[in-house]
């Protein structure tokens, strides 16, 4: 097994790329062309998909940006993931559940280069190797690969930001022996451009691009004000690419959305989740949603109200804001209990049991409990070890999850756990490496 890995083990940036291509172009053919015949499962995209094929769809019949034919215009979804899948849907529906895993694919390689990439930069080969292999071995990666959904698109674009916003802030602070040197012309503009896409793929992501490039320019302010150019063009870009979408709502909807809405049904999706927010949360047998409306005071139900988990209303979007804002005013100390739980469970939704309104554990909520464990316990050893960068990678992970924390419920399939997961394997593989180094060194004294 030992010889078999170390043939596998990449010894470049475009090696790891071609491994996670293939690989996973190989499992997610195994799950559609094995699996599925075999047990009935993935035959199809299935309901719980958010809804981005569905916009794909329309927009290649030129229906414009809604779900369905004559429905209403959507607001609770971003641009770009759609976008992403039109040459998908270009196909005919009974082949698109199989073209999507070529791009999602090409994307996952693309992550697996990236992680090898930083991994090797910050450490060395061998944390590089093992973060590559900790990365490809979570099952939840093919799961994400083989549908319609933002999360492997996502934290592709998140890498490529924050490995882009770090090296410029390492050549301001004199610590570019960290993270490799770009050429400085271009790092304004591909600032700006990867963080508009990452900010158009989920509203989530708006805060993070422009803290960390207003951390840069105020870094560059006070540290090298030759460095303040990258910084001024990355914004003006990223404004200028999220403005076009942000005023198609404001036309369309008569309300200043940047990005998308949804956020106060996802609110009170997360209240009604836990025991001890909402005088009555979910019950059993009720649907979470249903539940939501009900706390916010909307008479109505998901069925009716509903489309792919937004409002098809936007009358119901201002009212769940308004209550939104209303509840964390009057409730900060129940509102930060629940960002705390929702933090735990965002990785180990199996520890969480007893604060919830509907007490049950599936055996999906079980596995990702173990697998991330197995994740974060050698991180915090790699943590430990390696405090600057230990920190530093803790920080990316803490900085793209923060933004789930006041609204995410327990999402399946670690959604929207997949964007920190980069940086979790490698700072597990730093883990790893010191334990097995320890060891050798202890057998050597003894």
């Amino acid at each position: 097994m030992t010889a078999i890995l170390k043939k596998l083990a990449p010894q470049s940036d475009k090696q790891a790329f071609w491994l996670s291509l293939f690989l996973c172009l190989f499992i997610c053919g195994l799950i559609l062309f094995v699996v599925s015949p075999i047990t009935g499962l993935s035959r199809n995209f299935g309901a719980g998909n958010d809804g981005y094929i569905q916009l794909a769809r329309s927009l290649v019949a030129g229906d414009g940006y809604i779900f369905e034919k004559g429905g209403p215009p959507v607001f609770h979804r971003p641009p770009l993931y759609p976008l992403f899948l039109v040459p998908v849907a270009l196909f005919p529906e009974n082949l698109q559940r199989f073209i999507i895993v070529i791009p999602q694919s090409i994307l996952v390689g693309f992550i697996g280069m990236m992680i090898f990439k930083i991994a090797r930069q910050l450490y060395n080969q061998k944390i590089a190797v093992i973060a590559l292999f900790l990365f490809l071995i979570n099952p939840w990666v093919y799961w994400n690969a083989k549908n319609p959904m933002t999360a492997i698109l996502q934290t592709l674009l998140y890498l490529i930001f924050i490995y882009l916003t770090v090296s410029e802030f390492f050549e301001i602070v004199d610590l570019s022996g960290l993270i490799k040197k770009t050429t400085l012309w271009l790092r304004g503009p591909t600032i700006g451009i990867f963080g508009a896409s990452l900010a158009l793929t989920h509203a989530a992501m708006l805060p993070i691009v422009f803290i960390f490039i207003f951390i840069l320019f105020i870094t560059a302010l006070f540290r090298n004000r030759r460095h303040l150019l990258p910084a001024l063009i990355a914004v003006i870009v990223a404004v200028c690419l999220i403005t076009p979408w942000t005023y198609r709502n404001w036309v369309v909807f008569g309300r200043f959305i940047p990005i998308s809405g949804g956020g106060g049904l996802a609110y009170f999706n997360g209240n009604v989740h836990w025991d001890f927010i909402e005088p009555q949360p979910q019950k059993q047998g009720e649907s979470y949603i249903d539940a939501s409306l009900r706390v916010i005071g909307i008479i109505g139900t998901e069925a009716n109200d509903i489309q792919c988990k937004g409002f098809k209303d936007i009358k119901y979007e201002d009212l769940a804001n308004v209550k939104m804002a209303e509840d964390i005013k009057n409730h900060p100390g129940l509102f930060m209990k629940k960002v705390i739980l929702n933090a735990i469970e965002y990785y180990f939704p199996a520890l969480t049991k007893h604060f919830l309104a509907v007490k049950v554990i599936s055996a999906e909520q079980m596995a990702i409990t173990v697998f991330h464990l197995f994740l974060w316990i050698p991180a915090a050893i790699g943590i430990f070890y390696c405090r600057r960068t230990g920190l530093l990678l803790s920080g990316g992970i803490l900085i793209y999850s923060v933004w789930y924390f006041p609204f995410a419920t327990f999402i399946g399939h670690s959604l929207y756990t997949l964007g920190t997961i980069p940086f979790l394997s490698i700072l597990a593989a730093c883990g790893i490496a010191f334990f097995f180094r320890a060891v050798l060194f202890f057998n050597r004294s003894s």
